[in-house]
């Protein structure tokens, strides 16, 4: 019983740390392109983007105590999302 619960929050975890690193990452492109539409920026951030998704979705799974992990990448989001703001 203990154990099938152990499994379920393991998937849970899992899929809100690939869900929330595709948002931040999402983000992270929107914020870099922010400001100027080159296309040098957008592929910039896609670059970064693209490194940075699977090290998110690690980082959001791999620590466990008090779901740091998703607090971490969760933290990311919001400096990806002020990117946006100051940007303008």
């Amino acid at each position: 019983m203990h154990t099938t619960r152990l499994n379920r929050n393991r998937v849970a975890c899992a899929v809100v740390a690939c869900l929330l690193a595709y948002g931040v990452a999402r983000l992270l492109v929107a914020g870099i392109a922010a400001g100027s539409a080159t296309t040098d920026r957008v592929h910039l951030g896609q670059m970064i983007a693209l490194f940075g998704l699977p090290v998110m979705m690690v980082v959001g799974f791999g620590a466990w105590k008090g779901h740091a992990g998703l607090l971490m990448v969760g933290a990311c989001g919001g400096l990806a999302a002020s990117l946006i703001l100051f940007a303008a």
